[in-house]
């Protein structure tokens, strides 16, 4: 474990600033706050999960180079769930019951996510989400114990739909994963379009992991809908992408969906670089300094850009150590009422606006990044924001979302 010697200067350089000078400084030594993150390391969805445990290690690395939470260092423990629930529950239980964190993150996959926050909940413990979407996470299926960063599928078709509309049409047709994420999707998609008045043409759900999209594509184009929505992810996504482009499908409908990921657009040959996409961060942000300076950092340390999946990771640990620092306690209750109403500062935040968890639910309300798919002079940079919707707009009122929260 790295040891630092904090001052004011070691700090104003990593670009936290002032305003974080209360953590303590004695940490050295002292036994360490055991975190686990559970993501995919392996299978469709491991650039994702590689990302967000990047993001993690900054961040811890950030914490401790300042002397840690309660004078204690923080440390990270990572296992792969290969965005399989049953292997994910497995190697939370491992890490609670033999490696003995304390506090727990993950996962990419919606499905997964929500099984690792019921077996948090079983041992007490508090957990945060760093890359599920479905709105049930902080919906029907919400936990006094389970707060999430990235947005639900609400946020994102809230955010996108009413210009998918205006600008393509309101004709569409729905291609989606086969799971609590791509369900979550098509729901809320369609509320947005019946609200607009328009008509879902068509849906067809995959499993993760197709192949050949050839058939469900052919019918899309039978179709002819204005907009195909697309909410495939990781690998998947970008198998669909080429395919939509191999057709010429972007050239007879607007391809567009909610959340796109920085990973699977450049995975793409520039061909099948397309669509209208929410992002969750992005990059590039010229009117938030705090942004460039994150950004040279990261990419001073791992050689290249950091993507919504960092920032997911970086916040989520930033999360904990400022709650627990509110709460100056480690017991779970305690940290998750701090952490209820908790605004993270611009410097973690990373975005415009106020960005911060919602009481009645834990959703943090974070900024959606719309836009579409091109390729500015950096060649890193992929996508044109045309706005940053804020999370209070996008977000579902708290009593649609069918959330209570109960504690203990």
């Amino acid at each position: 474990m790295l040891k630092y010697k904090l001052t004011r200067r070691g700090v104003l350089k990593l670009g936290l600033g002032s305003a974080f000078l209360t953590f303590n400084s004695q940490g050295q030594g002292r036994e360490a706050i055991r975190i686990g993150l559970v993501d995919p390391f392996s299978g469709v969805y491991a650039a994702l999960g590689r990302n967000e445990l990047e993001g993690a290690r900054m961040a811890v690395d950030d914490v401790n180079v300042r002397g840690g939470v309660l004078g204690r260092p923080l440390e990270l423990l990572a296992e792969d769930s290969a965005a399989k629930t049953d292997v994910g529950v497995q190697k939370l239980r491992k890490l609670v019951e033999r490696d003995r964190i304390q506090f727990s993150l993950g996962e990419v996959s919606s499905g997964v996510s929500l099984a690792l926050s019921q077996t948090a909940a079983e041992y007490k413990m508090l957990h945060i989400v760093t890359g599920g979407h479905a709105d049930d996470i902080t919906g029907r299926s919400c936990r006094w114990n389970t707060f999430r960063i990235p947005t639900s599928a609400s946020m994102e078709a809230n955010a996108i739909g009413r210009l998918l509309a205006e600008r393509f049409g309101k004709n569409w047709y729905i291609i989606t994963p086969d799971y609590a994420y791509g369900w979550s999707l098509q729901e809320s998609f369609t509320k947005v379009l019946e609200r607009l008045g328009g008509k879902v043409l068509g849906a067809d759900r995959l499993p993760l992991g197709t192949v050949d999209y050839s058939a469900v594509l052919l019918k899309a184009a039978r179709a002819k809908p204005d907009v195909l929505l697309v909410f495939q992810a990781g690998d998947d996504a970008v198998a669909i992408l080429k395919q939509i482009a191999q057709f010429g499908l972007d050239k007879q409908m607007a391809v567009a969906g909610g959340l796109q990921e920085w990973e699977n657009i450049v995975a793409l040959p520039k061909e099948a670089r397309i669509g209208w996409w929410t992002f969750e961060w992005y990059w590039i942000q010229p009117n938030v300094p705090e942004v460039r300076t994150f950004v040279d950092r990261y990419r001073k340390r791992y050689r290249k850009v950091p993507t919504a999946r960092s920032w997911f990771g970086y916040a989520a640990i930033w999360s904990l150590a400022l709650a627990i620092n509110k709460a100056k306690t480690l017991e779970a209750i305690k940290v998750a009422q701090a952490m209820e109403g908790l605004e993270l500062p611009r410097s973690i935040a990373l975005q415009p606006g106020r960005v911060y968890y919602r009481k009645e639910d834990h959703q943090l309300l974070t900024g959606v990044f719309v836009g579409y798919v091109r390729q500015g002079q950096d060649p890193d940079d992929i996508f044109e924001v045309v706005r940053v919707v804020p999370g209070e707009e996008a977000a579902p009122p708290v009593q649609e979302t069918g959330c209570r929260i109960v504690y203990p």
